[in-house]
C-alpha cells in the first residue's frame, strides 16, 4: 500500500519543520536546510509517495531547492544499513560521499550509503520550479556482497539516457515504480531480486555476481547477520525485530534465513552467548558465573545453566579447559 506525505496541507510556518521532522525521518535520518533563511515564513513545498516491495522501498520525492545532510549525528541515529539509488527525474543534484562529488542531472542516477556521511544539494528545474527524484532504498547487505568495491560505488553519476546497463537500470526503476502498488508478493519478490542483480552489474559487479541465486544471497546475508551478532552480544537488543530492522528486512525474512541452517535464529543467538561464556571459562576466568551470565546476555545464572547444558551437556561450573569435567573428576584432582 502506498503512503503519501505532503507539506501542502500544513500551515506555511509549519511546512519546513514537518518536512524535516516527519518526511525526511521516514526514510533515514536526514537534516534538510532550505536556501532561504525565511523558509519558516514562506513555506517549503514538498511531497513524498512511498511503496514497499519486499525489503526494498520505492519512493518518489518532490520539493524545492535545498541542502540535505546525512552527517555524523544522522549516521549515529541510523538503525539500519541501506543504500539509496536516486534517479533524478527533474532538476539536478550535486551529491558527495567518501571524498567523491558528482553532478546528477535529470535522467541520471547515483547511489548513497547510509553507513557513512553524505550530502545532497538539490536544485529546481527552470521549467517546473521543483526537483523530483525516484528513490529506491535497498538493504546494504543485499548489494554489498555482489559488488567488487562497495565503498567505491557511491557518489558516482550514471547516465540513464545513454546506451548500456545504466539505461536499462533507469528504465527498470521507472517500470517498477509505476507498477509497485499492483504487484502481488511473488511478483514483488521477483522484481526486487532482478533489480538487485541488475544494480550490482551496473555499478561494478564482483566475479561472484554470476551466482545470484536466492540461496547464495540468503547465505551471504545470514553470515553478515551472524558476524553482527557475534560482535554485539554485550551491546544492543538482539531480538528478531531489532536485528531485522537493523538489516532492513522483515522479521519473517529473518527467520526464513535460518530455516535452511542447523539452528533457528533464537538458538543461533543462544549459541553465540554460550560459546562466548565457554571461551572465558576455558581461559580460566576469575569472574563469577553470575557475572558471566550478565556479561553475555543471559537473564540470570539459572537461565545460563539451562542453555549451557543444552549445548555442552554440562553446567558451566563443570566446564574447564574447554571440555566438561564431572564433579567426581574434580574431587579426584583435588
Amino acid at each position: 500500500m502506498a503512503r503519501y506525505w505532503t507539506t501542502g496541507d500544513r500551515p506555511t510556518k509549519e511546512q519546513f519543520s514537518y518536512w524535516r521532522e516527519v518526511v525526511c525521518e521516514a526514510f533515514t535520518p536526514l537534516a534538510p536546510r532550505p536556501p532561504r533563511a525565511d523558509a519558516t515564513v514562506t513555506g517549503l513545498p514538498g511531497w513524498v509517495r512511498s511503496s514497499a516491495l519486499t525489503t526494498t522501498n520505492c519512493a518518489e520525492i518532490a520539493s524545492t531547492t535545498q541542502l540535505i545532510d546525512h552527517g555524523r549525528d544522522e549516521v549515529r541515529r541510523t538503525d539500519s544499513e541501506q543504500i539509496f539509488v536516486n534517479l533524478q527525474v527533474s532538476g539536478h543534484c550535486i551529491g558527495s560521499q567518501g571524498g567523491r562529488e558528482c553532478l546528477v542531472p535529470a535522467g541520471s542516477f547515483a547511489l548513497f550509503d547510509t553507513t557513512s556521511e553524505y550530502r545532497l544539494r538539490f536544485y529546481d528545474s527552470d521549467t517546473t520550479r521543483e526537483w523530483r527524484v525516484v528513490s529506491f532504498r535497498v538493504p546494504r547487505a543485499t548489494i554489498a556482497p555482489l559488488v567488487a568495491a562497495p565503498h567505491a560505488i557511491t557518489a558516482v553519476a550514471h547516465d540513464a539516457t545513454a546506451v548500456g546497463l545504466d539505461t536499462v537500470l533507469g528504465s527498470t526503476m521507472r517500470s517498477i515504480w509505476r507498477t509497485a502498488d499492483t504487484l502481488d508478493p511473488a511478483a514483488a519478490h521477483a522484481a526486487e531480486s532482478a533489480f538487485a542483480a541488475l544494480l550490482a552489474a551496473t555499478v561494478g559487479g564482483s566475479e561472484q555476481l554470476l551466482d545470484t541465486r536466492q540461496e547464495s544471497l540468503d547465505a551471504t546475508l545470514r553470515s553478515t547477520i551472524n558476524r553482527y551478532l557475534a560482535a554485539h552480544l554485550q551491546g544492543p537488543d538482539l531480538s528478531a525485530a531489532t536485528v531485522a530492522r537493523r538489516f532492513g528486512i522483515s522479521v519473517r525474512k529473518l527467520h526464513s534465513l535460518y530455516a535452511a541452517s542447523d539452528l533457528t535464529y533464537a538458538r543461533t543467538v543462544m549459541r553465540f552467548r554460550v560459546d562466548a561464556c565457554a571461551t572465558e571459562l576455558a581461559a580460566g576466568t576469575t569472574r563469577s558465573l553470575t557475572h558471566l551470565a550478565a556479561r553475555w546476555g543471559f537473564t540470570d545464572l539459572s537461565h545460563m545453566n539451562r542453555v549451557f547444558r543444552k549445548f555442552h551437556d554440562c553446567l558451566p561450573s563443570q566446564f574447564e579447559g574447554g571440555k566438561p569435567v564431572n564433579p567426581q573428576q574434580r574431587e579426584t584432582r583435588a
